[in-house]
């Protein structure tokens, strides 16, 4: 709807385009809508169960705006349809052109440009549709403590670590063993360490993956969590923690010094 003013002078004209502003971004806010049409005809056709066209494995089911993957850890997801494209919204958007779509078939393109074909099995989508369970990451769930006395020379300390779980969400975009995009959520710690002189504390701090921003590409700092903090050892330059940064279900992980001086400085290196 357009709204016609007879401006008098540019206030007029400014005020009409921040309030014009403002509306669009208000609407852009609004969680799961699509900003495009989507053919709800097809989103119709999509309820139900899907399986694999050779083997009758359940690949997904669909129910309402929201398509279930066969797995206990993958995140159902909202998805919709707009001129022929299966578009999922996950943490980051994926889409899949459609080829065919029935009551009973499926067919669309995965990432790679294979075909993937799908028949509706008849069973409700809300009968077998998986429950979700929240994925696990390393230490996530418990509060894990340690403590160790260390000595270099004729000093000694006295180190400490905790790893806090936290309500701080990674998200996870894989391929399924269908060779879908999926998407997982896992769950960041802080770790608190403190270092000790005899009975004076010289240093105490939380740590976050953010601390490490610089050291370890962006890219993959975004999906790491930090695992842990190992107590090392003492030298003469103090005593080595070792923060653990890793990617839930990959074999990679970087491994960040954090050296205390006997003056409390914290210094970090690769």
């Amino acid at each position: 709807m357009r709204i016609f003013i007879k401006y008098k002078n540019n206030i007029l004209l400014i005020l009409e385009i921040l309030i014009v502003t403002l509306s669009l971004s208000a609407c852009g806010k609004k969680n799961h809508t699509p900003t495009l049409n989507e053919d709800k005809a097809a989103k119709k056709t999509m309820q139900g169960v899907w399986t694999d066209e050779l083997e009758g494995n359940i690949i997904f089911s669909v129910k309402n705006d929201t398509i279930y993957h066969n797995d206990t850890l993958s995140e159902p997801a909202f998805f919709y349809i707009y001129k022929d494209t299966l578009f999922i919204k996950y943490h980051n958007m994926v889409k899949y052109p459609i080829k065919e779509l029935t009551e009973e078939s499926l067919v669309f393109i995965d990432e790679t440009g294979d075909e993937i074909e799908l028949i509706k099995n008849n069973t409700p989508a809300g009968s077998i549709a998986p429950t979700t369970e929240e994925a696990e990451a390393p230490n996530q769930g418990k509060v894990i403590k340690k403590d160790t006395v260390l000595t270099f020379g004729d000093k000694r300390y006295h180190a400490y670590k905790k790893v806090n779980p936290t309500s701080f969400k990674v998200y996870i975009q894989s391929k399924n063993v269908d060779g879908l995009s999926v998407e997982q959520i896992y769950y960041d710690n802080i770790v608190h360490i403190a270092l000790y002189a005899g009975h004076k504390r010289i240093f105490g701090q939380n740590i976050t993956k953010a601390d490490f921003k610089g050291l370890v590409p962006d890219n993959y700092l975004e999906q790491a969590i930090l695992s842990d903090i190992t107590i090392k050892g003492a030298s003469k330059d103090g005593v080595t923690f070792v923060a653990i940064l890793t990617i839930p279900d990959s074999n990679t992980n970087y491994m960040i010094n954090i050296i205390i001086s006997p003056t409390g400085q914290k210094t970090l290196s690769l």
